[in-house]
């Protein structure tokens, strides 16, 4: 994941001396911050959503006539909680990760205060952390009895699709995106040894600040 880190900034830092030679202003770098709002769809186990954080880099910059190209690296602190089967109590949990992204950014009306925004990514994930040790080797609420210890197993890669909106001025823009992850992330079982199945999304709210 490290070189990963290092060979998308590399990237970012490339384009970004590009796109500084034209002309025009709509090609810079930002940094961004964002709420996430994270869900889990499964049959397997209950999940509650939790507000984290995303933050990140990425270079916007012309691409055609009424389209900008907008590249970018966000690392992630997903939160949500589960339920403990015997007393009921939530149970807090994170992900951590990284997504790199490319999104096509459709300028309504061709101008720069508002884009319907598309495009995939690659995003890199650990596994399942619990807050609060205690509950480590805890049963947790489900279609059946799941073992947390199970339900932090979590395949390492995914492919997502973003779709979303931003808006503003030129040094600064605010941005909505709904990320969804094509591939299962879970790679546990339940007491019946039955595989466990779901797909991650999220939500992002937040704001972009162009240099």
């Amino acid at each position: 994941m490290r070189n990963l880190f290092f060979i998308t900034f590399i990237f970012i830092f490339t384009i970004t001396v590009h796109a500084q030679r034209s002309h025009s202003y709509n090609n810079r770098l930002g940094a961004g911050i964002d709420a996430t709002f994270f869900n889990l769809q499964t049959d397997d186990v209950a999940v509650e959503s939790r507000v984290g954080w995303s933050a990140g880099l990425e270079t916007r910059g012309d691409w055609r006539p009424f389209w900008d190209m907008v590249f970018g690296i966000h690392l992630f602190n997903n939160k949500f909680s589960v339920q403990e089967a015997v007393t009921l109590d939530d149970i807090e949990m994170n992900v951590i990760g990284a997504e790199v992204k490319v999104l096509w950014a459709y300028k309504i009306n061709n101008k720069d205060y508002l884009s319907l925004e598309i495009g995939p990514a690659v995003a890199l994930n650990g596994e399942f952390k619990v807050a609060d040790r205690r509950y480590e080797d805890s049963i947790i609420t489900g279609s059946s009895a799941v073992a947390v210890s199970s339900f932090q197993k979590t395949s390492p890669i995914n492919v997502n699709g973003i779709i979303g909106l931003s808006g503003g001025l030129e040094k600064i823009r605010f941005t909505a995106h709904f990320h969804y992850a094509f591939l299962d992330v879970l790679n546990g079982k339940n007491a019946n040894s039955e595989e466990l199945n779901g797909n991650m999304s999220y939500i992002t709210a937040g704001v972009r600040f162009y240099f």
